[in-house]
C-alpha cells in the first residue's frame, strides 16, 4: 500500500520550509534544493527533478521532502561524486518500492539500502538480482543520518540533526518544524540569537530553564549550520 494513502501524513506533507530553510538545514545550496525539486537545464539539455511531484510553482517544502534532501545530500557527500550518483540511488529505490512515494524518508531504507547501493555502483545489473547476497552497505554518512531519524507508520516523523543523544530535534508538529530543544519547544534560533547578542551561557541557561550543557550543544549546532 502506498504510504500516501495511509491517512497519517498530513502534518508531514504540508509545505512548511522555504528553499533557503531546507538548504540551511540540509547544508546544501539553495540552487541544489531548487534543481532537485524542480529540475534544471543547461547547454547539455533538460534534467528532470530528482524528487518528482513537487509543484512547479511551489517554493516551500514538506518535512518529508526535507528529509529526502538531507539523505540525498549525504549520499552525494559520501560518494564524493556528482548528481547522477544520487539520481541512480533514488531511481533504484523507486524501482524497488514502486508504491512508496518517499523512499529516502522510509524506514525500509535501512534494510534494503545495501541493495540500492549495490545496484547504484553496478550499471546495468538486473533488478531481479537483488536477492543475491549484499556486496555493499549504505555509506557511513547515510547510515548515521538514518540513525538520527524517528519513524511513524514507516515514514520519518522527527529528525535529530546531531544524533538522538543530543536534545535537538526537528519536529514538523512543533514550532513550525524549526530545530528546537526536545521537550521544551525553545528554538535553536532563539538561543543562538541570545548568544550572538553577547549574553552569557549561564544566563541563557537560567532564563530558558535549561542546563548549561544543553545550551552549549545548541550553540555548537547553530554555529555548525550557520550560513
Amino acid at each position: 500500500m502506498s504510504n500516501n494513502s495511509s491517512g497519517h501524513n498530513g502534518w508531514r506533507t504540508q509545505p512548511m520550509y522555504s528553499f533557503s530553510e531546507v538548504a540551511h538545514l540540509a547544508q546544501v545550496s539553495v540552487g541544489t534544493v531548487r534543481n532537485w525539486l524542480l529540475g534544471y537545464s543547461n547547454i547539455k539539455g533538460e534534467f528532470k527533478p530528482l524528487f518528482e511531484g513537487h509543484p512547479e510553482e511551489g517554493r516551500a517544502c514538506s518535512f518529508l521532502e526535507l528529509i529526502e534532501i538531507v539523505v540525498a545530500a549525504k549520499f552525494r557527500k559520501a560518494e564524493r561524486r556528482p548528481f547522477w550518483v544520487v539520481r541512480r540511488a533514488y531511481d533504484n529505490a523507486r524501482n524497488l518500492w514502486p508504491d512508496i512515494e518517499y523512499p529516502f524518508a522510509n524506514l525500509e531504507l535501512k534494510s534494503i539500502g545495501g541493495h540500492i547501493v549495490r545496484i547504484m555502483r553496478t550499471p546495468g545489473v538486473a533488478l531481479q538480482a537483488v536477492d543475491l547476497p549484499e556486496q555493499y552497505t549504505l555509506p557511513d554518512l547515510v547510515q548515521e543520518t538514518l540513525e538520527q531519524i524517528e519513524y511513524e507508520y514507516e515514514l520519518a516523523s522527527r529528525w535529530y540533526p546531531v544524533g538522538k543523544r543530543i536534545p535537538i530535534v526537528v519536529d514538523p508538529q512543533i514550532s513550525g518544524g524549526l530545530p528546537i530543544v526536545k521537550g521544551r519547544g525553545v528554538t535553536v534560533e532563539a538561543i543562538h540569537k541570545r548568544f550572538k547578542a553577547k549574553q552569557k551561557m549561564d544566563f541563557i541557561a537560567k532564563d530558558f530553564e535549561l542546563d548549561r550543557e544543553t545550551v552549549e550543544e545548541v550553540i555548537r549546532y547553530a554555529e555548525q549550520v550557520a550560513v
